[in-house]
């Protein structure tokens, strides 16, 4: 296990080179430190299961990084537009839409992206060029660590890169909006003010 501090300035060719053998990560998001994997590698989501003691059926949210590569793995915007979520994202929303043909047959058959405001994280997703998992980093049932020691001595010996910024105090979770039917649906109100955008669609 590699521990690496989130301000080195090849953090994020670091953290993307991981990622690209297939590795288990831990990475500071916008609200909490994850667990994430590449999309196309269930060994990796076995391992994150296995860490997590949950189903490997289980439905993760994925993170993109962009606009453009998140178009790639949807069947369409459904009642959203390009053009709605350009003007969101980077944001602590997560969107669901149809999954696409490019997306493995795990996923099922819709699939939640959101494109985070943390910039190295979006610049490792980028150098790895496919969406990663994104889920919380603790044993199902029991609160998210927020420290990398304690996140260290817990689950050090489990993954591959610990990516270090310090304590996080877990904030308010993304806002979770379904896009797949007639008009958008609020699944999770969270720290994204839905309501405030005035519910654009197409």
């Amino acid at each position: 296990m590699t521990r690496v501090q989130s301000d080195l300035p090849d953090a994020a060719s670091l953290l993307g080179k991981a990622l690209s053998k297939g590795g288990v990560v831990v990475v500071p998001t916008d609200t909490l430190y994850g667990l994430s994997t590449p999309m196309s590698r269930r060994d990796g989501l076995e391992r994150i299961a296995a860490i997590k003691r949950s189903a490997n059926d289980r439905r993760f949210i994925y993170l993109a990084a962009s606009v453009d590569m998140v178009e790639r793995y949807i069947d369409s915007w459904g009642c959203a537009s390009r053009e709605t979520l350009e003007r969101i994202w980077p944001a602590p929303l997560t969107a669901v839409f149809r999954s696409g043909v490019r997306c493995p047959g795990w996923v099922g058959a819709t699939v939640a992206f959101r494109v985070p405001l943390h910039a190295l994280l979006r610049q490792a997703i980028g150098e790895l060029g496919e969406p990663i998992v994104s889920t919380s980093v603790n044993e199902t049932g029991c609160p998210p660590l927020e420290d990398p020691d304690e996140i260290e001595k817990k689950f050090g010996s489990q993954v591959d890169v610990i990516v270090d910024e310090g304590r996080l105090a877990a904030g308010a979770r993304s806002t979770l909006v379904d896009f797949t039917g007639k008009a958008p649906c609020v699944l999770r109100a969270g720290s994204y003010d839905w309501e405030a955008t005035g519910n654009p669609s197409n």
